[in-house]
């Protein structure tokens, strides 16, 4: 019995967002819309399918729990269970009921919650690309995705994996990896029920974008995919160019979306693109707390009015909340400035001048600034030791009687505290 015949279910939206160049902000309008639709009261489940370069939990790291996030398997941990169940040895599967894969595509069992009191029963879950450890990347990178589908019935368990999702959720986004893949292809044209094709106003783009909108539109007809293409990071600075855009993108894109007339179109078009915002390029915060409810004008508001065609208008807003708490979380989202550790000399003899380029190579890859102070130098702290001081402490070194005023120098009496020497 398929999971949607199951009493009880939600029978729920799957959204793929993808994006055929990266840079788009299509992570980011995933986990925008994500926390929209939760806080409306619905149930939502975000995944990170992309597996190359995963990164949708940055956005919500203040309502996660880091250790658990990276205790937490993901999707390739998903998709190994069922590879190694599939490929078990015939003898032993020959019995098996029909429906045994179903129980590998239990998507909650890789879902955690994030820690925020949204309102009944609406709850943000979020599925990790997978565990991050050691072995991530091999097993990502050596992952066979033709035997997946052509020897272990890949088909079915994704078919399996989009009933077990829409039945648990009210609507699920997929965050899924840019360009032309096997990837790519599950989340576009495998699983949604809806795919928002995120493109920036460059030609390359635009064409990828749109030629990926066709292709789907003309080999999968029958699984009536709505296609909505989104122009994204619009920068009103150069408005004749990004009209020049506009107009470019409405003619690629001149099937999409389907069913719309022309004065429905024009409306559309005009009510989905994403504006480029300076203040989030730098970290990633959700414009559900970064801006302030009821700016039209506002990244948060592109954003709405982006749910409210995903959902057809039935959720277009997010509620208002108290705006010491708004305040309080988008100041969780801001990175703290690091401070820079303090100067340090590094004291050497010339014997060991090499060893002293190395050190200080490294110590400045590390975030340190190094001044190379020669024994017998201009300012080599034999009269007035720096702060902080390493020492080429060698067998040439220990010999010069200059290196030694400077070692002493260094590691004399300090009343401040304030000096430090690492031989």
């Amino acid at each position: 019995m398929s999971s949607l015949d199951r009493p009880g279910g939600r029978n729920g939206r799957v959204v793929t967002f993808y994006s055929y160049k990266g840079g788009t902000g299509r992570t980011m309008a995933l986990a925008n819309t994500a926390w929209i639709l939760a806080a409306n009261g619905k149930r939502v489940l975000a995944v990170d399918w992309d597996l190359e370069a995963p990164g949708l939990h940055r956005f919500f790291h203040p309502f996660l729990e880091p250790a658990t996030v990276g205790a937490t398997t993901g999707v390739i941990d998903l998709l190994t269970d069922y590879a190694w169940a599939a490929a078990a040895d015939p003898a032993e599967t020959e019995h098996r009921h029909p429906d045994w894969h179903r129980q590998y595509a239990r998507i909650q069992r890789h879902a955690v919650s994030l820690d925020w009191p949204f309102p009944e029963p609406g709850t943000l879950d979020l599925v990790s690309a997978g565990r991050q450890n050691r072995d991530y990347s091999a097993i990502v990178s050596t992952f066979d995705w033709d035997n997946f589908y052509e020897r272990l019935g890949g088909g079915l368990f994704f078919d399996a994996l989009r009933d077990e999702m829409r039945y648990h959720y009210d609507y699920v986004l997929i965050d899924s990896r840019t360009g032309l893949s096997d990837i790519a292809d599950i989340c576009t044209a495998h699983l949604p029920d809806t795919l928002v094709d995120c493109f920036t106003l460059s030609d390359q783009s635009i064409d990828g974008a749109a030629a990926v909108a066709r292709h789907i539109d003309e080999r999968l007809r029958s699984r009536r995919i709505r296609i909505l293409p989104v122009p994204m990071r619009i920068d009103e600075g150069e408005k004749e160019k990004a009209d020049a855009g506009r107009s470019l993108a409405r003619a690629k894109f001149d099937r999409f979306p389907s069913g719309m007339t022309e004065a429905q179109l024009t409306g559309y078009w005009g009510s989905v693109e994403i504006p480029y915002r300076p203040y989030y390029a730098y970290e990633e915060t959700l414009a559900t707390f970064g801006d302030e409810a009821g700016n039209a004008g506002s990244l948060l508001a592109a954003f709405e009015r982006l749910t409210a065609v995903i959902t057809n208008q039935a959720v277009t807003a997010l509620p208002r909340m108290d705006e010491e708490v708004r305040l309080g979380i988008k100041k969780a989202f801001t990175r703290s400035r690091s401070a820079l550790p303090a100067d340090l000399h590094l004291s050497y003899v010339s014997e060991d001048r090499l060893w002293a380029d190395w050190i200080a190579a490294v110590l400045t890859r590390a975030g340190y600034r190094v001044e190379l102070k020669y024994v017998g130098g201009e300012g080599d702290g034999a009269d007035k030791p720096a702060d902080r001081t390493v020492v080429v402490l060698s067998a040439a070194y220990q010999r010069s009687a200059r290196a030694r005023q400077v070692w002493e120098a260094a590691t004399g009496g300090d009343p401040s505290g304030r000096r430090q020497v690492v031989a």
